[in-house]
C-alpha cells in the first residue's frame, strides 16, 4: 500500500485535498479554560502537599525537641539529686580552696633555709668552719624591711628586687684571705646581696670572722604558692 501525495491525490481525486478546521473558537476557547484549570488545579494540590509535607515536619521536629527538652530537664533533675549527696564533700573542697589561699597569702615569704644554708657551706675555704648562722626574715618584705633588720646591708644592691631578709655567718678561717674568698664566692651566688665582713679578728687558730649579707626575693621557696598547691 502506497502513501498519495496531497498533490497527487487532488488530480486522481478532487476534492479530497481541502481541509477546514470547524470547530467553534468558543470550544476551543473552552478546552484551553479547562486545561488552565486542571494546571491550575494540580498546582494548588502540589502546594497544599508540600504545605502538609512542611507542617508534618515542623510538627515531628518539635515533637523530637520536646522529647529532648524532656529528656535533659530529667536529667539535670537527676544531677541536682546526686549533687545535694555530695554537698559536704562540695563544701569540705571550698573550704580546702580557702585554707590554700591563706595558706598562700601567709607563707609567700617562705625560704628554704636549708638550701641557703647549704650554699653558703659550699663556698667556704679549705681549712674554714662555721660556727654560728642566723638568718633573720624582714616582716614585711622590701628594701626597706630589711634594712630595719640590719641598717646598711645591702644598700649598695640596685636591682630593684625586693630584699626578704638578712644573714649573719660567723666562723673560722685559716687565713685573712679565705675571708676575703669567701665574701667573693657568697657575691657570686643569686639572690646573696652585698655581703661584708663586718669582723675579723686575728687568734693563734686563724681568723674569726663575721659576715653579714642580705638575701632577694630569688631565695623565695614558691612551695606555696597557689599554682602548686593545686589552687586556680
Amino acid at each position: 500500500m502506497t502513501t498519495m501525495q496531497p498533490r497527487e491525490l487532488w488530480s486522481t481525486m478532487p476534492g479530497w485535498g481541502i481541509v477546514a478546521n470547524l470547530i467553534p473558537p468558543e470550544v476551543l476557547q473552552a478546552r484551553r479554560v479547562r486545561a488552565i484549570r486542571k494546571l491550575v488545579a494540580y498546582a494548588l494540590c502540589a502546594l497544599v502537599l508540600l504545605a502538609g509535607l512542611g507542617y508534618g515536619y515542623a510538627f515531628y521536629r518539635s515533637q523530637q525537641a520536646a522529647d529532648t527538652l524532656a529528656a535533659e530537664q530529667s536529667r539535670t533533675a537527676q544531677l541536682l539529686a546526686q549533687q545535694k549527696r555530695y554537698a559536704d564533700v562540695t563544701l569540705l573542697q571550698s573550704s580546702v580552696a580557702g585554707v590554700r589561699t591563706e595558706l598562700s597569702g601567709l607563707l609567700a615569704s617562705d625560704v628554704d633555709v636549708s638550701a641557703v644554708v647549704t650554699s653558703i657551706v659550699r663556698q667556704l675555704p679549705p681549712g674554714a668552719s662555721v660556727s654560728q648562722l642566723a638568718v633573720t626574715m624582714a616582716p614585711t618584705g622590701g628594701k626597706q624591711a630589711s634594712a630595719n633588720v640590719a641598717s646598711g646591708t645591702g644598700a649598695l644592691d640596685t636591682s630593684g628586687r625586693p630584699h626578704i631578709g638578712l644573714v649573719t655567718v660567723t666562723g673560722q678561717a685559716s687565713r685573712v684571705p679565705d675571708v676575703s674568698m669567701l665574701v667573693d664566692r657568697l657575691h657570686a651566688l643569686p639572690g646573696f646581696i652585698d655581703p661584708y665582713p663586718t669582723s675579723n679578728t686575728t687568734n693563734d687558730k686563724g681568723t674569726l670572722f663575721t659576715i653579714q649579707f642580705s638575701i632577694d626575693d630569688r631565695l623565695l621557696s614558691h612551695r606555696y604558692d597557689m599554682s602548686k598547691t593545686g589552687g586556680n
